[in-house]
């Protein structure tokens, strides 16, 4: 097991400080003195993501890529295909406050996105997702059929 220095995000709708469960994750990797309990913590990334690239733990001269570049055995079989980078960004999001609803397109309208509006769609991947809770919380899956939300809306109902 290697011991990585990961990124983090301090998005305003993170939880502040020790409330936070990445503020909590990376006081086990970095200086506590270096972590302020006043700002939001809201993703802790690992994985080799340019926005946010881990590092090997101790030495922030050596990312977690140019790692895997010098040592691919450390993925693996299916390593070979992905080469120096991770073909996943694991993150642990601490929330304080409702999130907005994103769209994950698949591999290839990410790409057609990112071709043609790479100041919204920031890079070429999709972006699949997986949730496990750390700690207790609240999630909204899908929305009611168009049919049924038509009869809590007064008046004309226009498709658009």
């Amino acid at each position: 097991m290697i011991r990585l220095s990961c990124s983090f995000k301090t998005y305003d709708w993170g939880k502040l400080g020790k409330e936070s469960e990445v503020f909590n994750l990376l006081s086990g990797c970095t200086e506590k003195s270096d972590l302020q309990n006043d700002i939001p913590f809201a993703e802790l990334w690992m994985g080799t993501h340019l926005s946010g690239p881990s590092h090997i733990y101790g030495d922030e001269n050596q990312s977690l890529a140019t790692f895997i570049s010098f040592n691919p055995e450390v993925l693996g079989r299916s390593g070979k295909m992905f080469g120096r980078t991770l073909p996943f960004l694991f993150k642990v999001l601490s929330v304080r406050k409702a999130l907005s609803i994103q769209a994950h397109p698949n591999k290839s309208h990410a790409q057609e996105l990112h071709r043609n509006r790479p100041d919204i769609y920031k890079d070429a991947n999709h972006k699949p997702e997986l949730a496990i809770a750390l700690t207790p919380f609240e999630a909204l899956l899908a929305f009611r059929p168009v049919s049924e939300i038509a009869c809590f809306v007064q008046g004309e109902f226009t498709r658009v």
